[in-house]
């Protein structure tokens, strides 16, 4: 297989002693992307050495002088490439193939840039907690570039002195370093307050490392010595500098912990007017307001904390702002607007924010308060019930379930009805709807014979779609569209009563003849079955204006576990087979047959369904950036919009993200097969076809793209033996192959194959 990839000019330099259990993941992170690795051993009695080795570093052994700054001097003076990105053992690097464009890209003036270090910690209840903060560690490698500081050590400042700027950066790091017992974490503390100690001694008059020493006695609740160091920091720092902003901001954290609110906002309103577009100072402010009961005030500063997540500003990056969660802000907007008894724009709120994440207690909280002051008792009982399972210690939720209680008048529906006959499973039909008044009609005929009841939720709809669901007696609910198909699909789920789902869209037919058989599948005794595979059946409009037929596995009839154990994940092509897995269940393939017409419309509709997915898919992956099965799809949608190049690499980092069930990675490798042979890399192309077959030894397509690349590397007999194999495949009847996924490849296709191949053989 060819490879075209090729590694920037970079060093990897790591400072480690006895890390011989975190080391090897870190070096295999950046082995990818480096062309050498410097690693500095201040005194490692494991075998840290060794294995530092083993994986090619250049391992430099120094003796520890309680000084981070010269052991990371020394490991970047022994650089050689044009760049460095500066590691810890317990880091993993979560990008690596956005570092080449990062520095290729460079302008002459920028000298480094800012990485996404995220972070996790136990808190004092043992929970994990998660942070992300923004670190100068990607920087040119200059030899008046160095490092201060004895221990928080920093290069920022010999970076901007000489001249050079600094840039964000969309690399990544994980950072495992925190993750520590209390105990753990109070033994760090310690060692950096004697390091800090020894700085102080030194110069009694560093406010960096005052800054820092304050910040540690902060978190080691020393408040009396913390205020000490951060009343000197704030009287002594520049005013135009990156240390003013931190220790007001932290001043302001101490002065609330000390109880001196009026302290608290003085210094916090300080830190705004020198940088205005930050988190931190308006955090703060925010929460000072709304404790204050403040609550037109407190909104406006949690707007201005909005906007600073949604634009970061690239100085106050620098600086050193605080992270905080999107979804807990418009959280905190929906509260101060309920408490201003502002219902509207407080459901708005929540919506953002169930739509940023969809797991936030408290936003689930909060939809279920709006629910309940609009009566809606069962919604807020499904939303708390939710919020139970992902918090089912939550007093203040219990409470709010009890005090639920009192208001429902009417049970809920429940899954199975205890007077119907169990040899006859209900069937709940769950779709949801905008602007179908062409396609829903011939939908619900195809189901109205099997469907006990018609589930249809409406995000919308302007047209008659409303009038054609009632006409068939469906259950119609109003959801208000946030680009989510799950969140509108899990809304759906909520309202199914029926022993089994079977989940359509307007735009699809149950076709007849399955109708007896999906009756038959659903009455099987065997526990351990989650759901049936379907097969999807749809013809898809080539470039070059001709049809495809393209014929898919989907497990689109399920058992109805009960929502939320059992609900759709992804903004789009949204999937319901990972919940229904982690309940140990298995889905069986079936010959229940679904035809799509969705794809067999004009250019320019399919032209807005795919920008409108291509948008939906984005902001999923910027949710969860390493979902593979995100990037397929948005490898195969930009595909869909001709970006060819861009589609090959997102297909690439799907597979590399190592999660891809087998049906889509061998949806995944014929797509490389495909995109491979296009570029006549033929070898290549062999090689995906085969990955693909792998998983799906009999896919008409991959079977086709293999005897084709065969064909062209003029490997005859073994493409003779594959196209007469999907002759025969083709002739026999078969339902949908275990890949899930395949397209009807044409008998002229293959005769075409056929006719080359002979003309090659003659031509020898």
């Amino acid at each position: 297989m060819s490879n075209t990839y090729h590694k920037p000019d970079l060093s990897i330099c790591i400072i480690a002693k006895n890390e011989s259990k975190l080391l090897p993941a870190c070096l295999e992170s950046v082995l990818p992307v480096a062309k050498e690795i410097i690693l500095v051993d201040t005194g490692s009695d494991d075998n840290t050495i060794d294995l530092a080795h083993k994986s090619g570093c250049k391992v430099i052994e120094s003796k520890w002088e309680n000084d981070f700054s010269k052991a990371r001097n020394l490991a970047i003076s022994n650089a050689k490439c044009e760049y460095i990105l500066s590691i810890d053992a317990d880091e993993r690097l979560l990008n690596p193939e956005v570092i080449l464009q990062t520095i290729s890209n460079a302008k002459n003036e920028t000298g480094a840039w800012l990485v996404e270090v995220k972070s996790e910690a136990i808190t004092a209840d043992k929970k994990k907690d998660v942070y992300v903060s923004n670190l100068l560690r990607l920087f040119r490698n200059k030899p008046f570039f160095k490092y201060e500081g004895i221990v928080h050590e920093q290069i920022v400042n010999s970076i901007i002195s000489n001249g050079y700027q600094i840039e964000s950066s969309p690399v990544k790091l994980f950072h495992l370093g925190y993750a520590l017992s209390p105990e753990e974490m109070y033994a760090k503390q310690s060692r950096n307050l004697n390091l800090l100690n020894i700085a102080i001694e030194i110069d009694e008059n560093d406010v960096y490392a005052k800054l820092q020493r304050a910040k540690t006695f902060l978190a080691m609740n020393n408040l009396e010595k913390a205020e000490t160091d951060i009343n000197f920091v704030i009287h002594h720092a520049e005013a135009n500098g990156t240390i003013l902003p931190q220790a007001l901001n932290y001043g302001a954290i101490i002065s609330l912990k000390n109880g001196d609110a009026n302290t608290a906002v003085f210094r916090a309103t300080r830190s705004t007017e020198l940088l205005p577009d930050q988190v931190f100072a308006n955090f703060i402010l925010a929460d000072l307001f709304l404790r204050a009961n403040q609550y037109s005030t407190a909104l406006e500063s949690y707007k201005k904390v909005e906007r600073a997540i949604l634009s970061p500003s690239l100085k106050a990056r620098i600086v050193g702002d605080y992270f905080v969660s999107l979804a807990d802000i418009y959280f905190k907007i929906g509260r101060c607007h309920t408490l201003l008894n502002q219902i509207s724009d407080a459901e708005k709120a929540f919506v953002q924010g169930y739509n940023t994440d969809k797991d936030n207690v408290h936003i689930l909280v909060g939809l279920a308060n709006i629910a309940f002051k609009k009566h809606d008792y069962h919604e807020a009982e499904n939303l708390l019930l939710n919020a139970k399972s992902l918090a089912p210690d939550n007093k203040d939720i219990l409470k709010f379930l009890d005090q639920l209680k009192k208001h429902i008048r009417q049970p809920l529906e429940i899954t199975q009805s205890i007077n119907h006959d169990l040899s006859k499973p209900r069937i709940s039909v769950s779709m949801i709807v905008k602007n179908e008044e062409k396609m829903l009609p011939d939908c619900l005929e195809s189901i109205k014979d099997i469907a006990d009841e018609i589930i249809i939720v409406d995000t919308g709809s302007s047209d008659r779609t409303k009038e054609i669901a009632n006409a068939y007696n469906a259950k119609l609910f109003d959801f208000q569209w946030i680009d989510d198909f799950s969140a509108a699909r899990n809304h759906a789920l909520k309202h199914c009563s029926g022993d089994w789902i079977l989940y359509l869209d307007a735009d699809e037919r149950l076709e007849e003849s399955s109708k007896e058989e999906l009756l038959n599948v659903i009455r099987t005794q065997d526990n351990n079955i989650g759901g049936f595979i379907c097969i999807i059946q749809s013809s898809h409009m080539r470039l070059d204006g001709s049809p495809e037929l393209h014929r898919g596995g989907y497990p689109r009839l399920f058992k109805n576990f009960g929502y939320p154990s059992i609900h759709f994940k992804g903004r789009v092509h949204e999937q319901i087979t990972p919940s229904i897995i982690a309940l140990n269940k298995v889905f069986v393939l079936t010959d229940i047959k679904i035809h799509h017409l969705g794809y067999n419309q004009p250019r320019e509709i399919m032209e807005d369904k795919i920008k409108r997915n291509y948008k939906m898919l984005l902001a999923h992956i910027k949710d969860e950036p390493t979902y593979g099965y995100a990037w397929y799809q948005l490898g195969q949608t930009l595909a869909q919009m001709r970006i060819f190049k861009e589609a090959e690499e997102a297909i690439r980092f799907a597979l590399k993200c190592g999660d891809l069930s087998d049906s889509i990675y061998a949806s995944a490798t014929a797509t490389l097969s495909q995109m491979t042979g296009s570029q006549k890399k033929f070898s290549e192309a062999l090689y995906w076809a085969e990955e693909s077959l792998k998983k799906a030894p009999e896919q008409l397509y991959s079977i086709s793209l293999k005897a084709h690349a065969l064909l062209f590397l003029d490997r005859l007999d073994e493409a003779e033996n594959y196209f007469n194999l999907l002759k025969d495949l083709k002739n026999s009847k078969r339902g949908v192959p275990l890949s899930g996924f395949d397209i009807e490849v044409p008998d002229n296709i293959i005769e075409i194959g056929l006719n080359e191949l002979a003309k090659r053989r003659h031509n020898k």
